[in-house]
């Protein structure tokens, strides 16, 4: 008997080559937390899901790790939503030490099983 399971959340990470300082290093790792957001964005519509619960991972040089978590009020797989909440995150762990790993994750996933919703349909269909 085979059994297929539906993932729990999709994530992507990135160990840094140096550890990083979120002042000093500010522009590098916001470079880096873009793309992470713009990898799992394309990762959930390359499979087919929308997620509503939006984290974060910081692993620091002495490589303790944090997690913080956002759930939004709609599932998305949308970069930019899940950059400003994976931001969101980010203001609420602690960022004086310098980091070695971040990563992005999006959890509480749907399957999309309709190219739209149909509220939009709808909304078409009335222009």
């Amino acid at each position: 008997m085979e059994t297929e399971s539906e993932p729990v959340s999709i994530s992507r990470e990135t160990t840094f080559a140096r550890d990083l300082h979120a002042v000093h290093d500010k522009a590098e790792l916001g470079a880096a937390f873009t793309r992470l957001c713009e990898q799992v964005a394309a990762d959930l519509q390359r499979k087919g899901y929308v997620g509503k619960t939006i984290g974060i991972k910081l692993r620091y040089s002495d490589f303790h790790a944090v997690t913080r978590d956002q759930t939004l009020a709609h599932p998305t797989a949308d970069a930019r939503a899940i950059r400003q909440a994976a931001g969101q995150c980010l203001k609420r762990a602690p960022l004086d030490e310098r980091l070695r790993l971040l990563g992005v994750r999006v959890g509480n996933l749907c399957k999309v099983t309709a190219p739209a919703p149909a509220y939009l349909d709808l909304t078409m269909q009335a222009k």
